[in-house]
């Protein structure tokens, strides 16, 4: 089933100019219905050169390639790129060899300055359109897996602590995209588009149960490769252990509209606290540990119990009829020391990180757990909170 890597995919045909294209229509066009049906034909010519290409064949060849560019913010697959808006200004410069005193390097570096970019101003992508318009290729070369190519290199760079390397990647982005190009590109690596269409929009178009596998995934290849088809449906969008997923959250509401809203029936008040949502994943003695964001902090907690800075002192505190579970929590600082033992999110505590809990600092991770989800391999979720509490007592 596999794509061999030099096999041809979609993603290598279809020119990056084309969803550049496509996210100035969006952006130009009013209306939400109006800019599905703009995305409409464009998933639906991806998915008839699929078909041209491949047949019936099976292939892990999807509208990844594409939805990663469409959603950037969603992307977990590739690493961080590791820069922001002034950073990037400064590797355009050097590549291009503008005169750090011009004009030119000004509006880049100063992008936020009404001065230099009249009503562009704070939007870097805008910016930096005006300053490669005489610059670029009227028109790019790149297809869009090219693109995704180099923007991996851009990252591993970054990961790598390899600058050279990143400044390879954007120099070859930079010579063989034009100005348009250069701007929507500019905003997938900041993971902002700004195209007016929703999140949800977009995973709608693509596929009519894409956002709930997505939240109980939270893994956008796995999204486009399981929902090829928009006529058949999903129906088995099951959590699944040491798999970040969405968790789910709280509705805000007046105190006295609740009882309203519950229509009369019995609830239950849990105190909220002001910490960190989290995941704990938990399969005999292996550990993981995700953000609301579906991130993985597992390092700084511990995958086992003898490693991290939480799992040592958990581990024996399951059931030894637990095997495995999913729950959902708080992370919150502990400070023995305190008169006032948690620390909140208001004391500047990052609680996700390893250094809040290293040295001298006197603080100690502490999961306070209010939800379990899966338990021995069997996913309780569809069960109500109350019965879902009743197995985590």
């Amino acid at each position: 089933m596999a794509t061999d890597r030099g096999a041809k995919t979609v993603a290598s045909q279809v020119p990056f100019h084309d969803i550049c294209s496509l996210l100035e229509k969006i952006h130009s066009n009013k209306g939400t219905d109006k800019k599905k049906g703009i995305l409409r034909s464009f998933t639906g010519s991806w998915r008839e050169t699929h078909n041209k290409i491949h047949g019936d064949a099976k292939t892990d060849d999807s509208f990844f390639p594409a939805m990663r560019l469409l959603l950037p913010q969603f992307d977990k697959e590739r690493p961080a790129y590791g820069m922001k808006e002034a950073a990037l200004a400064r590797h355009y410069i050097e590549i291009l060899s503008i005169g750090k005193d011009s004009l030119d390097a000004k509006k880049l570096l100063n992008y936020k300055a009404p001065t230099h970019a009249l009503k562009d101003a704070g939007d870097f992508a805008m910016v930096a359109y005006f300053v490669l318009k005489n610059r670029c290729p009227e028109k790019g070369s790149l297809t869009i897996k090219q693109v995704n190519d180099l923007l991996d290199k851009v990252a591993m760079g970054n990961m790598e602590h390899k600058k050279a390397d990143t400044r390879s990647a954007l120099q070859i982005l930079l010579r063989n995209t034009s100005a348009v190009e250069q701007k929507w590109l500019i905003r997938m690596i900041m993971k902002e588009l700004k195209v007016g269409i929703s999140d949800k929009s977009i995973f709608d178009v693509y596929h009519p149960d894409a956002m709930d596998v997505f939240n109980v995934c939270s893994i956008l290849s796995k999204v486009c490769q399981d929902l090829k088809d928009p006529t058949v449906r999903k129906n088995d969008s099951e959590i699944t252990l040491f798999s970040a997923f969405k968790p789910m959250l709280g509705q805000r509401a007046a105190i006295d509209e609740v009882e309203k809203l519950m229509n009369e029936q019995e609830f239950i008040i849990e105190t909220k606290l002001d910490g960190e949502r989290f995941m704990l994943h938990k399969q005999d003695n292996m550990f993981k540990y995700f953000s609301r964001g579906s991130n993985e902090y597992t390092t700084t907690f511990g995958s086992s119990p003898n490693e991290g800075f939480l799992t040592p002192f958990i581990a024996n505190c399951f059931s030894s009829k637990v095997k495995s579970c999913i729950l959902d929590g708080e992370m919150m600082a502990f400070n023995a020391s305190n008169e006032i033992k948690f620390v909140s999110k208001g004391a500047n505590i990052d609680f996700k990180s390893e250094k809040t809990y290293s040295g001298d600092s006197g603080l100690h991770p502490c999961f306070v757990v209010f939800d379990v989800l899966l338990v021995n391999g069997k996913s309780i979720a569809s069960l109500s909170l109350k019965e879902r509490l009743a197995n985590l007592e």
